[in-house]
């Protein structure tokens, strides 16, 4: 079974007893946690077992998308320590801000990196399952992942990205689209280049094959209701909105 765990769905900043980007992927057992900002940590304490934690992937190196790697990282020393665990995390990182990246790559007593722009020229096989990288449209090194369990494109997740042209060929076929919905239409002018709207997150379910889409990546004023009518507009398939401890089964 494939489940998924939203622990945060907001982006840059999350209210009160909410957190930014994170998600808690169980694949037949393996633990990966896909994002980990502001917040997340204390999330995934309540739905998971640190401690049985085997990889971390970071789409970019934007705070509410990694800040509390900080934090996992003093959990793994301490899981470390106690004999909780034996073996440090592999951790999927892009390659930049290079100060950011090299700062990780210290703490090779957790965290086992692994840098995306070397990782996306690969099926990266776990044997359970296969991601692929691909490059996305944002301010800094930003990269998308798709999952693969027996030969099935379960998930794929857009992370934080304008809308270009080969990002409905990245995200073709996917049962599920992870995709974010950070903007309102009046800022596609000022912002597009970096961000989507629900609109565009649907128009790229639509175009792209998924089965199901959901929205994420969201600003705490937004109103969601809006967010979904706009959605419901362009796509066919099922339509969800992300929330803190929502639980979606990918694959039984």
């Amino acid at each position: 079974m494939v489940e998924l765990t939203v622990l945060g769905n907001y982006g840059a900043y999350a209210p009160a007893n909410g957190a930014c980007s994170g998600y808690l992927l169980d694949v037949n057992g393996y633990q990966i946690m896909l994002e980990c900002g502001n917040g997340v940590l204390s999330k995934a304490f309540k739905y998971t077992d640190t401690s049985k934690l085997g990889m971390v992937i970071i789409s970019h190196l934007h705070h509410d998308h990694y800040s509390d790697l900080h934090c996992l990282r003093q959990a793994l020393k301490y899981q470390m320590r106690e004999g909780l665990r034996t073996e440090p995390v592999i951790l999927y990182l892009p390659e930049g801000p290079e100060a950011i990246v090299a700062e990780f790559k210290a703490w090779d007593d957790v965290f086992m990196v692994v840098t995306l722009d070397e990782a996306k020229t690969t099926v990266n096989d776990f044997g359970l399952f296969q991601l692929k990288f691909f490059p996305v449209q944002h301010q800094i090194p930003t990269y998308g992942v798709q999952l693969f369990v027996s030969d099935e494109k379960v998930l794929t997740y857009t992370a934080d990205t304008g809308w270009f042209s080969e990002l409905e060929t990245s995200c073709c076929d996917s049962r599920y689209l992870l995709a974010e919905a950070s903007l309102k239409e009046y800022e596609l002018a000022e912002r597009g280049d970096t961000h989507m709207t629900a609109r565009q997150a649907a128009m790229l379910a639509q175009n792209s094959g998924a089965q199901n889409l959901i929205l994420t990546h969201f600003f705490p004023e937004h109103n969601l209701h809006q967010l979904r009518r706009e959605a419901e507009a362009h796509f066919e398939g099922n339509l969800y909105m992300s929330a803190t401890g929502k639980k979606y089964i990918l694959q039984s």
